[in-house]
């Protein structure tokens, strides 16, 4: 093998190395926790749910919804 081919293949594979590293790194999966309500946080997004309400936001979205009170 030349020297410019033994030079592309290492190149080939320090690339493809790192982008697979950084994909790992990206590739994290959604975090529940759980206390007096619940919270999800996934990417570039997170979800809360307490007694009171529930809360949605993501990108361009904010949404609040208040508990339904079944009483009236």
């Amino acid at each position: 093998m030349s020297r410019t081919t033994l030079l592309i293949l290492v190149a080939a594979v320090v690339l493809m190395g790192g982008a697979l590293a950084i994909a790992q790194r990206d590739a994290s999966g959604p975090a529940v926790s759980s206390g007096e309500g619940t919270r999800v946080d996934a990417p570039g997004t997170t979800v809360e749910s307490d007694n009171e309400k529930t809360r949605i936001q993501a990108p361009g979205v904010d949404i609040t919804v208040p508990k339904r009170n079944d009483e009236d």
